[in-house]
């Protein structure tokens, strides 16, 4: 049998509407989210799993507001590339801002301050997540990634942090202290949320540094790094491939990485030939940017080349990335069936 996971996000439990930014909740109603998404995984049979992130207003936006130095109230629109070529690459199934824009492009918070007094509370969410979970299922905790949250802000304090790099250790710094508080209530294993590595490759050189940083604060954790090409409204925004980004990736020192793999415009796995990864790889096997459902044969083709080349001891099957888009029927029946699969081998 191989081992599963999940990337991050659940649906929440009521219906909403596909938005970019959903509606803040109380602690409580994060807590029952977390209850629900917690019981629907471990319903499924999933290993790994994560607290569902359903609370998040977004996976930015979350962090964003909740702590001090950051102004959302007078957002600014920033434009992003596509990261790298979209030759080859099927643009109707891309999101709509890259035809009619270039890029994908959103208004961001400005930074108006230092940033400090972080109110995440992500150990108490871990702690109900983990205690929620049932016997033998790991909770993981996801934390988006400093590079991503310095890439969505506007710097207008450059006095204080004076370039990207900077105010990316400023972020670090931060979720440093949160993952401090994780490791003390028994969280072991961390996953960083880094999608715009795909928009900005070369910025993979600098951005692993600041990783780094985080990975080496905390000899006792597992640290998994997921890189992916965007999944607002479940449709890619970013195209730079991982082979773009190889002389950060060297560097980095997490201990797995979590890559897409079956809806890429290219071979994941050539970025292996440029470098000898010693860790474990989590790489999608299902799409969840699409409604249709794989058939187990379609899996199984997706899995067979990554399975003999890293073995069964050094891979974790997943999906693309999240499901927070994703209606909970469609949901549940793609990762029942990444599961299904996975009682194959």
């Amino acid at each position: 049998m191989l081992k599963t996971t999940t990337v991050g996000s659940f649906p929440r439990k009521d219906k909403q509407k596909d938005t970019l930014r959903k509606s803040t909740v109380t602690d409580q109603e994060a807590f029952e989210m977390i209850d629900w998404a917690v019981n629907e995984q471990c319903e499924l049979g999933l290993d790994i799993i994560t607290d569902g992130e359903s609370y998040r207003e977004n996976m930015y936006w979350f962090y964003q507001l909740r702590m001090d130095g950051v102004n959302c109230e007078e957002k600014k629109y920033k434009q992003f590339t596509v990261g790298g070529s979209t030759e080859n690459v099927d643009l109707a199934k891309a999101h709509p801002l890259v035809r009619e824009k270039g890029g994908f492009g959103i208004e961001c918070a400005v930074i108006d301050g230092e940033l400090k007094n972080q109110r995440w509370n992500l150990a108490n969410k871990w702690e109900r997540a983990q205690n929620s979970a049932h016997k033998g299922v790991i909770v993981k905790q996801t934390i988006t990634g400093p590079h991503m949250l310095a890439r969505f802000s506007n710097n207008e304090k450059l006095d204080i942090y004076k370039d990207d790099l900077a105010l990316a250790y400023a972020y670090a710094n931060c979720i440093k202290d949160e993952i401090a508080q994780l490791e003390k209530v028994g969280c072991e294993r961390i996953q960083i949320d880094e999608p715009v590595l795909t928009e900005a490759p070369a910025e993979c050189t600098w951005a692993a540094d600041v990783i780094n940083d985080i990975v080496d604060s905390f000899p006792n954790l597992h640290f998994s790094l997921h890189i992916c090409g965007g999944n607002a409204h479940r449709k890619r925004g970013y195209f730079g491939k991982y082979q773009d980004m190889i002389d950060g990736l060297k560097k980095l020192k997490v201990h797995e990485l979590h890559l897409e793999h079956c809806t890429l415009h290219y071979n994941m796995l050539e970025v292996f030939n440029h470098y000898d990864f010693k860790g474990i790889l989590s790489f999608g096997v299902i799409d969840q940017r699409t409604d249709d459902l794989e058939s187990t044969e379609l899996v199984q083709e997706r899995i067979k080349p990554v399975l003999e080349r890293f073995g069964k001891d050094r891979i974790l099957l997943s999906s693309e990335c999240g499901f927070g888009h994703v209606p909970i029927d469609i949901t549940r029946a793609k990762l029942g069936k990444l599961v299904e699969v996975s009682k194959k081998y």
